[in-house]
């Protein structure tokens, strides 16, 4: 008596017409929305089960479904799959349910077809795989990672890897997707930066995942995100909650929008040929754009493009004036001439802080300088080698002018001592920097050069210098170990070279 199993609320309205009120097979049809077929099968069923009107009147949904639908009774030869050992085999890579299927199969070939393997495994699975539905909140969260697919890209003729970059949002979808050369910190921020743009708005959580860029501790209760990356996201206001590890449903919609990025973005341009990662982007976001904008499936007519700004956009951040740039952070130690080093450059600092350990942030072109938290000092950054940088109101006050004067009179003295070229040498090094404490650094190395040469060679390579025009340490340094100042002057050896190979005027007489 195979029939279709009807609801149970229209079982139990099929049963009243027919014993509370008397109607046919057809009026109970034609009233319930059945076909008659059904109306008289489920009849049939409640009779055949030997079940009464009144005593079924009385039983509730599950019961009466108990009794007129018993559950099939299973082959003994079907009863002995370990369901949760399948389910355990499925993890492995490559493994597959009709694999499985075949393996049980060969020592039991009278056993069930693949078609009810599978439905008896969907019957079970449930009972143990159940998942929560995610309610996103609009705005909140932004998914991102990296396609497993790449696409080569010719440059100069060397074939490389570009990877795909894809960013999702969690409630309307809306795809944010580019190609880089490499999964690297800074192509990974960069292109969170152009996806924010892109946006004109900031998600409040950034949900990367677990890959090195992002996280350089990962753990299931405090990940460390990378400095770097949480920087960015600091710019931003945006929070870093990365993905749990093997937990793919926790970054489920940018999983949907990887595989929507290699469907309809990868695959079609599979037969193209790029030969720089602009066209490649301009190809990419011809397809993000066709992505966004096609309508849903849902019949609303709304699409990507359209559910973000009527539902994301109005609870997501605005961007702030300045662009992040990457930040790296240095430590150095103020001089006694109040001035750091940074790449052959030097800024001022507050003169109070000499001696002091500072922190320097470089961001761009900006120099921020930090001493326990608070900022010190701010400078553009200057691409002079050698050169410094000086604010007026860092320098030290007027009645500290004085032991200036008496610093530089002592340096002019000491180098004195040791020779008239060597004092010009100092003076000539004081001279050529507007502040002429900050020349001291460089006269103190000079003075010490005699330790190591002696007094009577550090004079002539200071003559030697002088008439080259070099005013530096640096350059002073390398004339001494060079011994440029040695060969100054002498006439290079003119006497002759005796050798068997050599045929000399006597061999043309």
């Amino acid at each position: 008596m195979a029939q279709k199993r009807l609801p149970m609320r229209k079982v139990r309205k099929i049963l009243e017409f027919h014993f509370d009120e008397g109607h046919s097979a057809r009026a109970i049809a034609t009233h319930c929305g059945l076909a008659r077929r059904s109306v008289a099968q489920t009849l049939a069923r409640f009779a055949a089960y030997g079940l009464s009107w009144p005593e079924a009147a009385g039983m509730d949904d599950a019961a009466l479904e108990a009794a007129l639908y018993p559950a099939r009774l299973v082959r003994t030869v079907d009863e002995d799959v370990d369901w949760a050992k399948v389910e355990k085999d499925l993890s492995a890579r490559g493994v597959t349910l009709k694999l499985l299927w075949g393996e049980w199969r060969e020592t039991r070939p009278d056993g069930m077809s693949y078609v009810t393997w599978c439905r008896r495994f969907r019957e079970w699975r449930p009972a143990t795989d159940v998942t929560m539905r995610q309610n996103r909140r609009p705005g909140e969260r932004l998914f991102v990672d990296y396609a497993g697919m790449t696409v080569p890209v010719f440059i100069d003729g060397i074939e490389r890897d570009a990877e795909l970059f894809v960013a999702s949002m969690g409630v309307s979808g809306r795809i944010y997707s580019e190609a880089t050369l490499s999964q690297k910190i800074d192509d990974w921020c960069g292109s969170h930066v152009r996806c924010f743009e892109d946006m004109g708005l900031a998600p409040q959580i950034a949900v990367p995942d677990n890959h090195k860029a992002a996280v350089t501790k990962p753990s299931r209760n405090e990940p460390v995100l990378n400095e770097t990356y949480a920087d960015l996201l600091g710019h931003y206001g945006v929070l870093g909650l990365p993905a749990r590890a093997k937990k793919p449903r926790d970054k489920a919609l940018v999983e949907h929008g990887v595989l929507h990025a290699e469907r309809w973005i990868l695959a079609p341009l599979r037969n193209h040929v790029f030969h720089d990662l602009a066209s490649l982007n301009r190809a990419i976001a011809d397809r993000v754009r066709e992505i966004n904008g096609t309508p849903y499936a849902d019949g609303t007519g709304e699409s990507r493009f359209s559910r973000f700004e009527s539902v994301d956009a109005p609870h997501m951040k605005p961007l702030p004036d300045r662009r992040w740039q990457r930040v790296a952070w240095r430590e150095n130690t103020v001089h006694p001439d109040y001035h750091i080093a940074i790449d052959r450059h030097f800024y001022s600092v507050p003169y109070n802080y000499v001696g002091k350990k500072v922190d320097v942030r470089l961001r761009g072109r900006v120099i921020d300088v930090f001493h326990r938290g608070k900022q010190i000092a701010s400078h553009l950054r200057s691409d002079a080698k050698g050169r410094a940088t000086t604010l007026d109101e860092h320098k030290p006050e007027a009645h500290q002018r004085a032991d200036v004067d008496r610093t530089r009179a002592q340096l002019e003295d000491r180098a004195r001592d040791i020779g008239p070229h060597v004092h010009a040498f100092v003076i000539a090094v004081m001279g050529r920097n507007p502040n002429p404490e900050f020349g001291f650094r460089s006269c103190y190395g000079v003075l010490r050069l005699a330790g190591s040469h002696g007094a009577e060679r550090l004079d002539n390579a200071c003559r030697y210098a002088l008439d080259l025009g070099t005013r530096t340490w640096r350059g002073l340094d390398s004339i001494l170990r060079t011994g440029a100042d040695l060969v100054d002057g002498q006439e290079p050896e003119t006497r002759p070279i005796k050798h068997s190979n050599l045929r000399g005027p006597e061999y043309y007489k």
